[in-house]
């Protein structure tokens, strides 16, 4: 009895591990042929997000260069592909951005507060992952608040 019992406990408790991405899963957008999510604000949906990141060929980050480094969301973020072609124009929820794209080589635009940043990837084979670094302005605060130190 004591170990249908402990059974029990560990299925629900599993089962509640299961609920935040789940919950994510339903965030999932469409644009075209890319599928993506973004978000990761707070300490658990931003560990959500480092979990999901294997499943998806692209992670972009966003963040400030400070002490402490921090998190930003409200990034406007181009990809165009090898054509120029625009296979995403989204504003992230977050400071990470998760893109299911088909394989080859992407330009990727990301844009906070005015100052844009570009970079290249090539996507196919393992995950890549793109961290986006802004300078803290001196008289602005960062957009997210959350901890990016650990980067």
């Amino acid at each position: 009895m004591r170990s249908v019992k402990f059974a029990v406990q560990a299925a629900v408790i599993a089962a509640g591990l299961c609920v935040v991405p789940l919950s994510l899963a339903q965030d999932v957008t469409s644009q075209g042929a890319v599928s993506f999510v973004s978000g990761g604000v707070g300490e658990d949906q931003s560990q959500t997000f480092k979990n999901m990141a294997r499943d998806y060929p692209l992670e972009l980050m966003f963040v400030t260069k400070g002490n402490p480094n921090r998190y930003l969301a409200d990034v406007k973020v181009q990809i165009k592909d090898k054509s120029g072609n625009v296979v995403l124009d989204t504003t992230s929820n977050g400071p990470f951005l998760l893109a299911k794209l088909p394989p080859g080589r992407y330009s990727i635009t990301a844009d906070s507060e005015g100052v844009t940043k570009r970079q290249n990837v090539q996507v196919g084979g393992k995950s890549q992952r793109a961290v986006f670094v802004w300078d803290v302005p001196t008289d602005t605060p960062p957009v997210a608040s959350a901890d990016a130190a650990r980067l």
